[in-house]
């Protein structure tokens, strides 16, 4: 075992040689060729990794690290740890990359890594796989191989640090984006004139929406006298699901004008959803999910007006009739359906 320990070693080398050649006899090619380039540099230390790890294994089965640990499960441990620790730190260096800010002292020394941290790995495997660690003196296969561990520690440590700021990064860009979006809204309401575009307003009055601007919302809406008298008169037209929106999550002054408009607008939402299904022209146009937003809004719209003297029943088993439009390709199982299938059932 211990010669296929120093094959693999003497692989390894080779390996290593072939990487040095990538790293600091190639300059980095562009274009199509900088592919093949990258795909050579990480089949080298892949290919290192495992030689070094085969290596590393038939150490431990021959007890060459009996040193480790004060007990077998411990040692397991350790050893298992220090392998990943060296596997990750050791590709992160041969493949260059560490930070691009780096200051031009630490740069030279990254730059040295990929040549140095190799070597001492395979020092470190070599003088376990051929000696005894009870016949040599500690420091000289101790002090190699904790070297290969903090530097391979270091390259982990950089790896993790990296990702938390990119991750901080994307938090902040996300909450920056999500600010700008908050304000655009809140601007859209403020600017919007409610003589002719009070429509545009309604999505913003949904329950999903932030507090502030589903207030404000409201507020700019109710300032025209007759919002009451638009909301009826979207119902019966193909702005529908916009009222839906609104009436959805709110409520109204006068409710006795609203019942019959709302069955009209239930239909005029079926005949919607089935020239959707018509335009589809495949399934990622027709996804699962569609058309829930629409159903649950209409549903719960609905029941906001039930035993006002008009039935919805039949309107609200054709927009479930309009999902059951045909396609020429294979609709998927759409959530809407048990959603309404669940509501008929139930009235």
């Amino acid at each position: 075992m211990i010669v296929l320990g120093n094959i693999f070693l003497a692989i390894a080398a080779l390996i290593f040689l072939l990487a040095c050649n990538l790293i600091y006899f190639q300059t980095m090619p562009g274009g199509d060729a900088a592919v093949g380039y990258a795909w050579s540099m990480i089949l080298s230390v892949l290919a290192f990794s495992v030689c070094l790890l085969v290596s590393i294994a038939i150490i431990g089965g021959q007890g060459g690290f009996g040193w480790v640990g004060s007990s077998t499960g411990a040692r397991v441990v350790l050893v298992l740890l220090g392998c990943l620790v060296i596997v990750v730190g050791n590709g992160f260096f041969m493949m260059n990359e560490y930070p691009s800010d780096l200051p031009d002292g630490l740069r030279k020394i990254a730059r040295m890594l990929p040549a140095a941290l190799p070597i001492l790995l395979m020092a470190s495997a070599a003088i376990l796989l051929n000696f005894k660690y009870t016949e040599i003196p500690a420091p000289v296969f101790k002090i190699p191989v904790y070297a290969s561990l903090f530097i391979s520690a270091l390259g982990v440590v950089v790896i993790f640090w990296g990702n938390l700021q990119n991750a901080a990064a994307v938090m902040k860009s996300n909450g920056d984006f999500n600010d700008k979006i908050h304000q655009d809204h809140l601007n859209q309401i403020d600017t919007t004139d409610l003589s002719k575009d009070m429509v545009f307003l309604f999505v913003f009055t949904d329950a999903n929406q932030d507090r502030d601007v589903r207030e404000r919302a409201l507020a700019k809406i109710k300032t025209r006298p007759d919002w009451q008298e638009e909301l009826v008169r979207r119902l019966q037209n193909d702005w529908a699901p916009e009222a839906f929106n609104f009436l959805a999550s709110n409520e109204v002054d006068d409710k006795a004008q609203f019942p019959e408009a709302v069955r009209q607008g239930v239909l005029i939402q079926a005949r919607l959803i089935r020239e959707n299904i018509r335009q589809c022209r495949d399934a990622y146009d027709l996804y699962a999910g569609k058309f829930t937003w629409e159903v649950e809004r209409v549903l719960r719209t609905v029941d906001r007006f039930q035993g006002m003297g008009v039935d919805y029943r039949p309107a609200v088993q054709e927009m479930r009739n309009a999902l059951d439009e045909p396609t020429n390709f294979e609709k998927p199982k759409l959530v809407a359906k048990e959603i309404l299938d669940k509501w008929l059932k139930k009235h």
